[in-house]
């Protein structure tokens, strides 16, 4: 019971930040106090998921309000590496919200975002997955749109719209589900004894569970908004929905197709379309990444590369999870949070880097001259991404090569091609960015802090991630 108390205490502390992140004057002596607040928050958020993450390790799950919420090991992890990608945006950001006409609000959504992370990461019910997800997506909408700029606001309409289309998709499967099955829970495995006519209405809401989500994370043909939005917004506010947003998405959805596919009949279809589709996104992800010179574009296409990585893990998990072969499936899991977390704490600084500094990799050459610190850590950041030993990046694609490997060599293959393909839009990233000709652009101070931190955070994870979480990743079904 003391880890249920403790978990509470400290959840309702980081909605209490967020409540009081607005009655805080950013005029006068109290600048500072809204960041002082979101920085509370977030304190207590990281706390409350180092609990969590030692509880659930100890062998079982935290249950909490009745089992509508449920938090194991690997949800946990996931939302310890959602603090630590916050740390690094709020270190890029600092007080540079506060001089937007939206101010304070940036630092009221800070920690409400990962309030409601919580929430969508461990949810057990479909309606309470629908709550949860309204409240984090509107505090995406709501940060795009932040900054004082034309294009930040046309980035948060077109994404307010697919955002929109996801719900209504989201909404189908929960009625599916529940005319089907008579019950508001994504387990969809008691459907194997009902009708035919049931049996076809869960598949349609495992297939609009599926489009909903692909929509939220950037999956193929799901992906249509997000050159437009990752690439053209302010990178500063895509920092924060790019990674903090879409970790808390990856988790739920991992959560979701794990479940349902435990021990039914529908995990082998599950586990082939999941397969498909993250071949076809990372295909398209990196051979789009070789149209543009501008950095924030290339992040964005990249982004649908590192999803397509992730849900090749997620299609062996579900595979896996068909099978009960629970071995399989921790490897699959910890491939999944592994990738995740890496894949936030690289592009958390790069998004909010070129926000700051410049988009165009002309525009970045010189930054060796003008500053070496910036230029060395955001090669680091983009060598973790491309997979490049001991950074994190290196142990998630392993695990991913292991896991997909499990369930079938041609997956694992098309990873193996496509993260060779990425290697060359990365290098060329890179090669610019340590280049000492060119027109050498400054760096904020903040930002610099923000990439040093991602890049020593990737280091020491790479360092001890294999040594001392391996054992602990386990979900609840």
């Amino acid at each position: 019971m003391w880890e249920i108390w403790t978990v509470e205490f400290l959840l309702y502390l980081t909605l209490a930040t967020s409540l009081l992140a607005p009655l805080t004057s950013p005029s006068g002596k109290r600048r500072l106090a809204p960041f002082g607040v979101a920085l509370a928050g977030l304190g207590a958020f990281i706390a409350m998921s180092s609990v969590l993450l030692y509880a659930t390790s100890l062998g079982k799950p935290v249950s909490f309000y009745d089992g509508l919420i449920v938090q194991d090991s690997f949800t946990s992890l996931m939302l310890l590496g959602i603090g630590i990608a916050t740390i690094t945006y709020l270190v890029a950001v600092t007080t540079e919200g506060l001089g937007w006409t939206s101010s304070p609000s940036l630092y009221s959504l800070v920690p409400l975002a990962l309030f409601g992370s919580f929430f969508l990461a461990g949810a057990n019910d479909l309606l309470v997955i629908l709550a949860s997800w309204l409240l984090v997506s509107i505090i995406s909408y709501v940060a795009v749109a932040l900054p004082d700029s034309k294009e930040s606001k046309a980035a948060a309409v077109r994404y307010i719209f697919v955002g929109s289309v996801a719900t209504l998709m989201l909404v189908l499967a929960i009625a599916f589900a529940a005319v089907a099955s008579g019950t508001y829970s994504f387990s969809l495995t008691s459907l194997q004894s009902l009708q035919s006519y049931a049996k076809a209405l869960a598949a349609l809401a495992v297939l609009f569970l599926l489009a909903a989500l692909g929509f939220k994370v950037g999956l193929f043909p799901f992906h249509w908004w997000l050159p437009s939005v990752y690439g053209r917004g302010d990178g500063r506010t895509i920092s924060l929905v790019a990674t903090v947003i879409k970790l808390s998405f990856i988790a739920t959805l991992t959560r979701v197709f794990v479940v349902i596919a435990a021990g039914s009949s529908i995990s082998g279809p599950l586990a082939l379309t999941l397969a498909a589709l993250a071949v076809a996104t990372m295909t398209y992800g990196n051979v789009a990444a070789f149209t543009t010179r501008d950095l924030q574009v290339i992040l964005a296409y990249s982004s649908m590369a590192q999803i397509g990585y992730i849900f090749a893990a997620m299609a062996a998990a579900a595979y896996f999870a068909g099978d009960l072969n629970m071995h399989m499936l921790r490897i699959a899991l910890y491939a999944i949070a592994l990738q995740s977390i890496a894949y936030a704490l690289a592009k958390s600084p790069l998004f909010a880097f070129t926000g700051s500094t410049a988009r165009g990799l002309d525009s970045l050459r010189g930054l060796m001259r003008s500053s070496p610190l910036s230029a060395v850590t955001s090669s680091i950041l983009l060598y973790s991404l491309l997979g490049v030993p001991p950074l994190l990046g290196f142990w998630g694609k392993l695990y991913l090569f292991l896991a997909s490997a499990g369930y079938s060599v041609w997956l694992v293959l098309a990873a193996l091609i496509n993260s060779g393909v990425s290697s060359v839009y990365y290098i060329i990233a890179s090669r610019e960015l340590l280049s000492k000709e060119g027109p050498a652009p400054s760096v904020p101070r903040s930002y610099r802090a923000s990439l040093l931190i991602g890049a020593v955070a990737l280091i020491c994870l790479g360092v001890i991630a294999p040594l001392l979480l391996s054992g602990l990743v386990t979900i609840y079904l």
